[in-house]
């Protein structure tokens, strides 16, 4: 049996005081930066060239949900890599074949989408005229485990910055997959009910609290913003 394997995941967010992430609901912050601009500053910083997003983040970047056209060719159902010399990734979740690029790339970062088995053909061929890869990673859906072990087996990827919403994120950090924490804190109470969070996780609320951590280091940034790095120091029972 082949040992699973899976790169070191740092999950990277802006979050109000709160825990919720939905800077677009923010008043201007001090200091003259939106919350987008923070988010990429800090992130940029690790100098990692992976980030991973579940379907509703990806789909920011995957431009106009254009029709598909027949395929006209057999599809084979296995993994698919369309640049073999790739070395910055964007890759998102997308086990239905809701996500339609039509380039490659996003901003020079190679687009690989994690798909289920339940894609059509026609989506995948529409992907690979596009020169998307994929990876398969479950039947009807998603299975985090997987993806994160084909993301270090099949792409190469040593260290991976989690970028996702707070459904997606969830289940990363429920999977136990998740091995650091950096939270950029913004001067801001959101508030909003239901609005969502960090780390959601899907399904009943887990018996207890999803993990431990360990503070790494803090810093304070202009404008009274604070960031804090964490190691998940242990993962409580399902």
């Amino acid at each position: 049996m082949v040992r699973a394997m899976k790169p070191y995941v740092i999950c990277h967010m802006c979050t109000a005081i709160d825990g919720r992430i939905l800077g677009g609901r923010w008043p201007p912050l001090p200091g003259g930066k939106d919350s987008s601009e923070l988010f990429e500053s800090t992130a940029d910083s690790f100098g990692i060239g992976a980030w991973l997003v579940g379907t509703t983040t990806m789909r920011e970047f995957a431009g106009r949900n254009v029709r598909l056209k027949k395929a006209r060719r057999r599809i084979e159902r296995t993994d698919h890599v369309a640049d073999r010399r790739a070395r910055r990734f964007a890759i998102g979740a997308d086990a239905k074949g809701a996500l339609r690029f039509q380039d490659p790339d996003v901003e020079g970062d190679h687009v690989v989408l994690l798909v289920s088995s339940r894609v059509t053909d026609d989506y995948l061929a529409h992907l690979q005229d596009a020169g998307v890869s994929y990876l398969f990673c479950g039947a009807r859906d998603v299975d985090v485990k997987v993806a994160l072990d084909k993301i270090r087996r099949v792409l190469g990827i040593r260290r991976l910055m989690l970028e996702g919403g707070g459904t997606f994120n969830g289940a990363v950090l429920h999977a136990g997959l998740v091995d650091e924490i950096s939270q950029v804190v913004v001067p801001v109470v959101d508030g909003g009910r239901g609005v969502t969070t960090i780390f959601d996780i899907p399904g009943d609320p887990p018996r207890k609290a999803a993990a431990a951590l360990r503070l790494k280091s803090y810093r304070k940034l202009p404008g009274g913003v604070s960031w804090f790095r964490y190691r998940v120091a242990r993962r409580s029972a399902r």
